[in-house]
């Protein structure tokens, strides 16, 4: 193992999705993805979760995204490596599970105000749906090979196994509806980015303060203004209009797709990872806190 220049196929190629999926998911993921593509999955993805309004509202009363945008990304990293690197059925992974699950209900019972925002079975489908497929979807919208067969198995069985782990207010989602295989995960996701929804003054403050958060916290100061480029790229225009996040003129889309066509032939050219996911998160948070502190 960790051996040769793509080390991962390897394994990869050796396991069956339908019984080795949790170590599929844990090998692609911790040897194979730079922390900048997980970031890439994060703001994005949130914005197209707070489509609904109620959704939106309650990202805005709890502040997190928008007051302490650094401890919300550290926090989602700990939960997505404990459930993707650590595995389901590890003891972090299910301790993570429990941890959310407590945050939504703390969440909910201080948000009266705000009825509902963790009841709707499909504000949980939704986001491990994104989670799932996002790569896929990135890459064959740039005219890019799409996730392979067994790993598209291994990733819906992922999706489907922790949501089976979460807990709406009204109680466990253990029997409640899921897609049932890949493509019902993209058309549920498609049916859903596809309602009407109605703009918020809240999300759009969540969405510009992501915006401006991931540009800031990735690029320097000249290249800012393509980090927030490439988060509405990601978003989506139909999300960006939703949030009046602007839009990109054909020229500056263009700058983003060639990037993004960029990274993706180089990961395929350089070598898998040696050191896991988690362990490179945890080398960038500590460098940025030193830097943090010393300023």
């Amino acid at each position: 193992m960790r051996r040769g220049y793509k080390w991962v196929d390897r394994e990869l190629a050796g396991l069956d999705p339908e019984t080795d999926w949790e170590r599929m998911i844990s090998l692609y993921v911790g040897y194979k993805v730079p922390e900048f593509a997980l970031a890439t999955m994060l703001y994005p993805g949130t914005m197209r979760m707070m489509q609904p309004g109620p959704t939106a509202a309650t990202l805005a009363h709890t502040a997190k995204l928008t007051t302490r945008p650094e401890r919300r990304y550290q926090d989602a990293n700990r939960l997505l490596m404990a459930w993707m690197v650590d595995g389901l059925s590890s003891a972090a992974g299910r301790a993570a599970a429990d941890r959310l699950n407590r945050i939504h209900l703390a969440v909910a019972r201080a948000t009266p105000h705000l009825p509902g925002n963790f009841d709707d079975t499909d504000d949980f489908v939704y986001p491990l749906v994104l989670l799932a497929t996002y790569g896929d979807r990135l890459q064959t919208s740039l005219g890019l090979p799409g996730t392979a067969e067994p790993m598209k198995t291994a990733w819906h069985r992922w999706a489907q196994t922790l949501f089976r782990l979460l807990e709406r207010e009204s109680g466990p989602l253990a029997d409640a509806y899921f897609p049932e295989d890949w493509d019902a995960m993209t058309e549920f996701a498609a049916k859903f980015d596809a309602r009407p929804y109605e703009p918020t003054e809240a999300g759009h403050a969540v969405a510009t303060a992501m915006t401006d958060y991931f540009a800031e916290r990735w690029f320097p100061a000249p290249l800012r203004a393509f980090g927030r480029d490439l988060t509405r790229y990601l978003a989506g225009d139909r999300v960006c209009r939703l949030h009046r996040m602007g839009r990109l003129g054909p020229g500056r889309e263009r700058v983003v797709r060639l990037f993004l066509k960029a990274a993706f032939r180089a990961l395929r050219l350089l070598p898998d990872y040696r050191t896991p996911l988690p362990e490179r998160v945890r080398r960038t948070a500590r460098v940025r806190s030193a830097g943090l502190n010393y300023r």
